[in-house]
C-alpha cells in the first residue's frame, strides 16, 4: 500500500526509514549525516555501538557499560542503535558515562510490577495482550526527561546519531527512528513521540499491547501498529541494502569499529524441555531467534572484513547460570548486571574481526565519556 509505505509523522521531517529500505534511501540518509558531521567538524572516524533486544537481559548491557567506563576504555561513539530493551538503554549509552547511575537504577532497582500488570483473562478472551504496559510507560516518562531529549539534540547537532528500531506490524517491516532528528525539532510533541517510540520498541507482542502511532500521507490520516523492534531483527547494525552491497564501500564510509552488545548468548545451551505446549513453543521460538541472530552476526563480520572495520561482540557466556526465573526478577537482573560489569571492567569482548587500531592521532581525538 503506497499510502502506508510513504506515510510520515505530521510536523516532523526525515525522522525514520524502513530497515529494509532500498540502497538509495539509506545513502541519502547517510549523506545527510555526513553533511552534518562536516558542519560540526566531526572529522574523527565513526565508531558504532549497537545494543540488542533481550527483555530483562538488558541488565547485562547496563552492567557492561558501567564496567567498561570504570575500565577507562569505553569510547565516545558516533552512532548508537538500540532495539527493544536496547532501545531503552541506547539514549543513556549515547549520552555517555555520566548516565551510568541511571542505567544501574533502571536494571537493578525494578521488578516485574514496575514493567507490567497482568491481565491474562482479557488476553485469552481476545484482548490485545496478556499484560498492561502502563507501568513501563511511566518508567520511560520518569527517565526520558525533557532535559535528556535536549541533550540528545545537542549531540545530534554535533554530528552524532542515535537510532531506535520498532516493528510496524501493519507493514511487516522494521522501522528505524532517528531519535536525534526528533530531538532537534521545534515541535512541542517531540518528547512524547520519543517516549512513544521507546515504549513501542520494547513492547513484546502478545505480552504488551502494541503502540499506535498516528501518521499521514497527503492529508490522509492513518494509524500504524508498532511493537518490539526485535520482532523483525534482534539488533540493527547495518541496513540490508548496504550489508550485501557489491560496491566495495566506495560510496559509503563504514565505521572504523562496531561494538555489538548482545543481551543473550550466541551459543546453544542444553536444557531438558518439558512436554508442554507453551514450553515447547517458547523453546522453538528462542531456537529460531538464535539461529537467525547467529547468521546475521556472521554477515556483519563479513561486512566488517570487507570494509576493514574492527567488529567486536559482547555477550552473555555459558559461564553465567541462567537459572529458571520469572520475567524481570530483580535478583536475576542484579546478578546479570554484576556479570556484565565484570565483562566491561575486563574489556574483553569476543572479537569477530580485528581491523588495525586507531592511529595515535585518532585516539587523541576520541573523547572518553
Amino acid at each position: 500500500m503506497d499510502i502506508a509505505a510513504n506515510a510520515t509523522i505530521e510536523g516532523f521531517d526525515n525522522i525514520r526509514i524502513y530497515a529494509d529500505a532500498d540502497r538509495e534511501k539509506w545513502l541519502l540518509w547517510r549523506q545527510r549525516w555526513q553533511d552534518d558531521r562536516d558542519r560540526a567538524g566531526a572529522n574523527i572516524p565513526i565508531r558504532m555501538l549497537a545494543i540488542s533486544s533481550g527483555s530483562d537481559k538488558g541488565a547485562f548491557a547496563a552492567g557492561l557499560l558501567n564496567g567498561w567506563s570504570e575500565s577507562g576504555n569505553r569510547p565516545d561513539f558516533s552512532l548508537v542503535t538500540g532495539t527493544s530493551t536496547g532501545a531503552l538503554i541506547a539514549p543513556f549509552a549515547f549520552l555517555g558515562s555520566k548516565y551510568n547511575p541511571t542505567l544501574r537504577a533502571m536494571y537493578t532497582t525494578i521488578s516485574a510490577r514496575d514493567i507490567f500488570r497482568k491481565r491474562p483473562v482479557e488476553g485469552v478472551l481476545g484482548g490485545v495482550s496478556l499484560a498492561d504496559s502502563a507501568p513501563l510507560g511511566s518508567l520511560i516518562d520518569q527517565y526520558l526527561t525533557t532535559q535528556i531529549v535536549e541533550e540528545i539534540g545537542v549531540e545530534h547537532r554535533n554530528g552524532r546519531r542515535l537510532l531506535v528500531a520498532t516493528t510496524n506490524l501493519d507493514a511487516q517491516r522494521g522501522v528505524v527512528w532517528d531519535i536525534g532528528a526528533i530531538a532537534t525539532s521545534s515541535d512541542p510533541r517531540k518528547v512524547a513521540l520519543i517516549r512513544q517510540i521507546l515504549l513501542a520498541s520494547a513492547s513484546i507482542p502478545g505480552l504488551f499491547p502494541p503502540v499506535l502511532i498516528n501518521v499521514q500521507n497527503n492529508g490522509q490520516r492513518l494509524t500504524e501498529m508498532h511493537v518490539d523492534g526485535g520482532t523483525t531483527a534482534s539488533m540493527f547494525v547495518v541496513p540490508t541494502a548496504l550489508l550485501w552491497s557489491n560496491s566495495g564501500g566506495a560510496d559509503v564510509e563504514a565505521p572504523r569499529s562496531i561494538d555489538l552488545i548482545y543481551n543473550g548468548t550466541l551459543q546453544s545451551r542444553y536444557e531438558v524441555v518439558e512436554p508442554r505446549t507453551f514450553t515447547i513453543m517458547e523453546r522453538a521460538l528462542s531456537t529460531a531467534i538464535l539461529a537467525a541472530d547467529q547468521q546475521n552476526i556472521a554477515a556483519y563480520g563479513e561486512f566488517a572484513k570487507r570494509h576493514n572495520t574492527r567488529f567486536s561482540v559482547w555477550m552473555i557466556g555459558l559461564d553465567f547460570a541462567d537459572d529458571e526465573h520469572s520475567l524481570f526478577d530483580q535478583k536475576f537482573m542484579m546478578s546479570l548486571f554484576d556479570y556484565g560489569y565484570q565483562k566491561g571492567l575486563g574489556n574483553r569482548p569476543i572479537t569477530k574481526f580485528s581491523a588495525p587500531d586507531f592511529s595515535p592521532q585518532e585516539r587523541s581525538n576520541s573523547r572518553q565519556r
